[in-house]
Parts: structure tokens; C-alpha cells; sequence
């Protein structure tokens, strides 16, 4: 029997996994934890052999939530549990001390194989993801975003139109649009509020942007 747990600030998917749990014969939904606090005493009481540690918490910070349960618990196959398809933050996962890194619009009926892969393999990552790693790697190993960019990110943030970024910056709003949709297209993200979120995630801006 495999038994996994979840580390997600939702409980609509501590539902959705607990249900597919219950469709499977070696799976076991062996507990949730909706923050980065609660995640080492969920690990420490429940034991299990894979955990879903979701990328955005609303309390603490996955990556070092990741990093800490990697060192404590060395058996434990630790997957990032994400919506974000980005290579940038699958290397910052591994670095942690990730075994996987599973995309969110995985589906119910492939997520259980995924599991088992884990828990049987010690590793799962999307292949999508894995392949724009592997792009990066070779290529320049550019940043997430460059000056420019994170400087329109970061005002994106305060809640700024283009016309006001165009101010604000010293360039035309069509420019700003031009980079906003470029960043969208590289980080195969669909709304401007992604990009501040994925730069969050990496550490380039905080809450108060």
C-alpha cells in the first residue's frame, strides 16, 4: 500500500485526492495539511511514503517548506504539487530536494499512476517541464525575467495599467503590452496576474512588490 498526503491551502483538493484514494487498491489518502507550519507534523504523524507539496501557500514558502522535509525525512518522495509550468521553479524544486514535479491539470485518472511512479521509481516529472529544463540548461541560462520586465512586473503588482507602467517607466503602453505579452508567452501563462505570482514564487518581488 502507498500512502501519500497533501500539503495544500485548498480544501477542495484535499477532497479530489481523498476521493481518488478511494478508487484505488494500493493508494491511501493518509492525511492534509493546508500550511507550510503544519506540513512537518502531518509528515511526522502520518509517515507517508509521497507527499504533494503544493508551489503557492498561502502561509510559508514551499520551496524552503520543501527543502526542511527533505532533510528531516530522506525516505520521503517530496513531488511540487503546482499550476505553474515553468522550468524556473522546477529547478529551484529540485535544488530543494524535490522527487517530482506534477502539474495540477494532471488529470484523476493519470495522478495515481504518478504516484505509484514516485513512491516505485523515487522520481516523477512532467515530461513538459522536464523538456523546457533541458532547453534551458542549454541554452544562455537566462533569468526568469530581465530588468525591464521585472520592473513592469513589479508595477503589474500595484495594480498599474499599461498606460500608467508607460508613465511610470518612460515608455509607450504599446511597449509595456509587448513585454507583457512576451513574458505571458514564454512563461506559458494566460493572465498578468501569473507573472506576479511566478515572481513571488522565485523570490524577485514580495507581497508588497
Amino acid at each position: 500500500m502507498i500512502r501519500f498526503c497533501v500539503v495544500d491551502d485548498h480544501e477542495i483538493v484535499h477532497d479530489g485526492l481523498r476521493a481518488m484514494a478511494d478508487r484505488e487498491d494500493d493508494l491511501e489518502f493518509a492525511g492534509a495539511a493546508a500550511s507550510a507550519t503544519d506540513a512537518k507534523r502531518l509528515v511526522g504523524t502520518a509517515r507517508p511514503d509521497v507527499l504533494l507539496l503544493d508551489m503557492r501557500l498561502a502561509a510559508g514558502n514551499s520551496i524552503d517548506t520543501c527543502a526542511a522535509l527533505s532533510l528531516a525525512f530522506p525516505e520521503l518522495k517530496i513531488a511540487v504539487f503546482s499550476a505553474y509550468g515553468n522550468p524556473e521553479l522546477l529547478a529551484q524544486a529540485i535544488k530543494a530536494g524535490a522527487a517530482g514535479y506534477v502539474l495540477k491539470e494532471t488529470t484523476t485518472s493519470r495522478l495515481p499512476g504518478v504516484i505509484r511512479e514516485l513512491a516505485e521509481t523515487g522520481s516523477y516529472f512532467d515530461p513538459r517541464l522536464a523538456s523546457g529544463l533541458l532547453k534551458r540548461s542549454a541554452g544562455r541560462n537566462q533569468p526568469a525575467f530581465n530588468d525591464r520586465e521585472l520592473e513592469i512586473v513589479r508595477l503589474i503588482a500595484r495594480g498599474l495599467d499599461n498606460h500608467r507602467i508607460g508613465e511610470e517607466v518612460c515608455i509607450s503602453p504599446h511597449t509595456v503590452k509587448f513585454h507583457v505579452t512576451a513574458m505571458l508567452r514564454r512563461h506559458n501563462l494566460s493572465r498578468r496576474t501569473e507573472l506576479v505570482r511566478l515572481a513571488m514564487d522565485l523570490h524577485l518581488i514580495d507581497d508588497g512588490a
